[in-house]
């Protein structure tokens, strides 16, 4: 007896990314509306293309989002490694501020302004963009140094006082995502 193809579970497919919005999706609550069954699979020898992606569908301002841009630092590695052709990422990397982490600096301006400037600590997900498996988590410290500017621009309607998240760095994210990256998959 046959059984009916309302019976048999089905998953909407996307053969590839088209914008990184459609990697981004792993991020969000529920994540993608489709798996991108296109991708390239996890496997063979390292390094495996990964996209970064906030877990926020909102721009975050630089010392908010986590994500180092490519060619940071002089040992950075090919630019495609963390911000690969879209088309050939493996993996998805979806970072969220967990919201803690030491104070680093107390930056006091004119007109009784205050910064607070602390170390951000971040959640990371790992994620295999072709069929949306959560691989593992890891956890990603910000820098812990962070010197005031002498002057700051404040906007009319600016809180007096506000807390900053100081981002990491991308030799941390290099660090803290190698087992993925680095991985010899068969």
């Amino acid at each position: 007896m046959a059984t009916p193809a309302s019976a048999t579970p089905t998953v909407a497919a996307h053969p590839a990314a088209t914008d990184a919005s459609d990697l981004q999706a792993y991020c969000y609550k529920g994540g993608p509306a489709t798996l991108l069954t296109g991708q390239p699979a996890y496997q063979g020898k390292g390094p495996h293309p990964m996209l970064l992606a906030t877990t926020s569908p909102t721009p975050l301002r630089a010392t908010q989002a986590p994500l180092p841009s490519p060619g940071e630092t002089a040992t950075a590695p090919a630019p495609d490694t963390y911000h690969p052709d879209l088309a050939k990422a493996q993996l998805v990397a979806c970072v969220s501020n967990a919201g803690k982490g030491k104070l680093v600096a107390t930056c006091r301006y004119a007109d009784d302004h205050v910064r607070y400037f602390r170390q951000g600590r971040y959640d990371v997900t790992v994620y295999e963009a072709k069929t949306g498996r959560r691989l593992g988590t890891t956890k990603v410290m910000g820098d812990d140094q962070y010197e005031c500017p002498a002057q700051e621009t404040f906007f009319d309607g600016e809180p007096q006082s506000k807390t900053e998240w100081l981002s990491a760095s991308l030799p941390a994210f290099r660090k803290a995502l190698a087992p993925w990256v680095n991985a010899a998959k068969s």
